[in-house]
């Protein structure tokens, strides 16, 4: 098995990205992918241990784009993770997530919720893209939510109070930059996101993939998408989408075929 969208704390996970192969290594995972959102610092410890444990990390990221409101996460594989054109670019996201949040606390406040940024910031650490989720762990800390999914009910979801949209691309945009960097684009969990009408432009943009293994996909949407990536001529991948203990998916809990890490290595080549 393996697993190919983990979150570490590198962006909005709880476990290092030393911890994610540690576990992949106990549960005898083959292979590995880091996908932190706009963000790479989590790959090369990643890699280091992964050569000390036996396990293969293959370097990617998770980058949001928009379309039409519509939130559309892309996955980029085997990406050139240290060109200098992809870090200056992902640190200048880095820094919207930051002002982001920093609008998000305001609002938090205007509304009676003692939360300030520093609050937010200690579940971070130096260069982490700062997410909706650092803000949730501080209401809880606090005790003004019960668990981390009631913060985005209440309070930082879409349609909550305190909900600032992101300065992101468009699809098309995403795909481009992932391609710049040498990277193999997929379409992050379609059955979520819901824009299979759009699918045969993200195609004629250069998208070479669809996630149709993962933890929010039922078995028809999997045989759903494994057919459409078919037609289309795209790979398939798959993961658990892990963000650690803040969330109750955990790496390596969905069935996810190793012979996918061989497709992406033909594709790459």
């Amino acid at each position: 098995m393996i697993d190919l969208h983990l979150h570490s704390t590198a962006s909005d996970g709880t476990y290092t990205p030393e911890e994610l192969v540690m576990l992949a290594a106990k549960l005898k995972l083959r292979a590995i992918a880091i996908t932190d959102h706009d963000n790479v610092d989590g790959i090369e410890p990643a890699i280091k241990e992964g050569n000390r444990l036996g396990v293969e990390v293959i370097p990617a990221i998770e980058l949001s784009s928009d379309l039409d409101g519509q939130d559309i996460h892309i996955l980029g594989y085997c990406i050139d993770y240290e060109h200098i054109w992809f870090k200056k670019h992902l640190k200048d996201l880095r820094e919207a997530r930051y002002e982001r949040a920093l609008k998000m606390v305001e609002r938090l406040q205007k509304i009676g919720l003692d939360i300030l940024l520093k609050d937010v910031l200690k579940y971070t650490r130096d260069g982490t893209a700062v997410g909706r989720v650092h803000l949730a762990k501080a209401m809880l800390e606090k005790g003004y939510i019960d668990n981390i999914q009631e913060a985005f009910n209440k309070y930082i979801g879409k349609k909550g109070p305190c909900y600032i949209k992101k300065s992101i691309y468009t699809p098309e945009e995403v795909i481009k930059i992932i391609k710049k960097v040498k990277g193999i684009p997929v379409l992050a969990h379609p059955g979520v996101s819901k824009v299979d009408e759009f699918i045969p432009n993200f195609v004629k943009a250069g998208l070479q993939g669809l996630e149709a293994y993962h933890s929010r996909h039922n078995s028809a949407q999997t045989r759903k998408y494994k057919k459409m990536a078919n037609k289309f001529g795209l790979i398939v991948t798959g993961g658990s989408d892990c963000h650690g203990l803040s969330r109750e998916l955990l790496i390596g809990s969905i069935n996810v075929p190793d012979s996918i890490v061989d497709d992406l290595k033909k594709l790459k080549a």
